[in-house]
């Protein structure tokens, strides 16, 4: 065991898509992987079952530590426990979530800089787009780390040009269960797609079919979706369109489909965590509408052959959306503007881009999005860094 660097994970809660990098993780031979985190979830984010976890991944050396998250002001969040695991010096290396406003891990971080520990955050950086103070908050925590993790490279650019070592800046993207995906877009069945396009649209099978995939959120802007096809049907276009997911916005996106007589249009689903399930949905779309800041369903929808159309102000979107290349896996209309979107999904859906454009998205995720390249990037930086200490 004297050649095993012992690293800890540090994050506020363990959402369930992280699941298949946690597991690879445990798979290294020469780095010990311990995850620290609260037990549940907060705001309606599905987690990973800790008993079913700790029973299938079951160590001599403990692979999960709880803290308890206090939650102050509705926005910052301190973890109770968190620093006293800290002060027992168990790891070599210790990875933060790059969370600024996890004041505990301000004092958590700091401290294994004054020990020696190497330190790593982890999140999605500098997006561009803060004001004077948060931006000057934001960069004094940023510096407190040794290293950066970062899930997309237009974060990492940003951070060299604010003078950050590109040497200590990772770009580790994100994934979610990519060995699923791959195996259930290999086993497709074309008739069973077909048939659960006539049952969700009868009489209508034969026309383009749309998927938003995601919690019915006003940051989503579903309405600008259900604008667009209105106007696509003024102009004698007809589209089809499922919505995967539940949230605040379901019952005012539900009264402007029936103001403009789009109920035939619709369909509406609810939340789906079944892989089996979703991947079936999203294999019988021709593509992916993402009005507002497209995150996972990218890499989801990518990795079933599916492209995906979202808007083009990247200081207004998830680090997902690297994977989104225009005319290669997908397509960007101009945010906020219903016309635009409009005509990105004729021109997408005229070209039977689809066809076009599978092999594409699913090379994006087989290079780039998937826990075996995580994984790879994420050991190899652990080793340099603990290496020089």
């Amino acid at each position: 065991m004297e050649n095993v660097t012992r690293v800890g994970i540090f994050n506020n809660i363990a959402p369930l898509y992280i699941r298949p990098l946690w597991d690879k993780l445990l798979e290294a031979r020469d780095i010990r992987y311990t995850f620290i985190t609260s037990s549940k979830g907060h705001e309606g984010i599905k987690t990973i079952d800790p008993t079913e976890f700790l029973k299938t991944n079951d160590r001599e050396a403990p692979v999960w530590y709880f803290v308890k998250n206090i939650y102050l002001a509705k926005i910052l969040v301190y973890q109770f426990g968190l620093v006293k695991l800290v002060l027992k010096n168990e790891f070599d290396v210790y990875v933060f979530a790059g969370d600024m406003y996890t004041i505990s891990t301000w004092l958590a971080a700091a401290i294994c800089k004054i020990r020696g520990n190497p330190v790593f955050f982890w999140g999605h950086g500098y997006y561009g787009n803060e004001w004077f103070f948060k931006k000057n908050i934001r960069l004094l925590f940023y510096r407190i780390a040794d290293y950066h993790f970062l899930y997309g490279n237009r974060a990492r650019k940003l951070l060299i040009n604010m003078g950050f070592n590109a040497v200590r800046l990772f770009t580790v993207y994100n994934s979610l269960d990519y060995r699923t995906h791959k195996m259930l877009y290999a086993n497709k069945d074309q008739h069973t797609l077909l048939q659960l396009k006539k049952k969700f649209f009868p009489d209508r099978e034969h026309y383009p079919t749309m998927l938003f995939i995601g919690r019915l959120t006003k940051r989503k802007k579903i309405s600008l979706l259900i604008n667009a096809i209105r106007l696509q049907r003024d102009k004698g276009n007809e589209f089809n369109c499922i919505l995967i997911g539940d949230g605040q916005e379901k019952e005012k996106l539900l009264s402007e489909i029936h103001e403009f007589k789009l109920e035939d249009c619709f369909y509406f689903h609810g939340s789906c965590y079944n892989d089996a399930e979703s991947s079936k949905f999203i294999m019988l779309s021709d593509c992916c509408v993402s009005p507002g800041n497209v995150g996972l369903t990218a890499i989801h929808c990518l990795s079933l052959g599916t492209p995906v159309i979202t808007h083009n102000n990247f200081s207004n979107q998830m680090p997902e959306v690297e994977s989104v290349i225009e005319n290669k896996t997908g397509f960007y209309f101009e945010e906020n503007k219903v016309e635009s979107l409009s005509a990105a999904i004729e021109n997408f859906v005229g070209g039977n881009q689809k066809q076009l454009m599978a092999a594409a998205c699913i090379n994006m995720i087989e290079e780039n999005f998937n826990p075996q390249n995580q994984f790879n990037i994420i050991s190899e930086a652990i080793k340099k860094a603990y290496s020089v200490y």
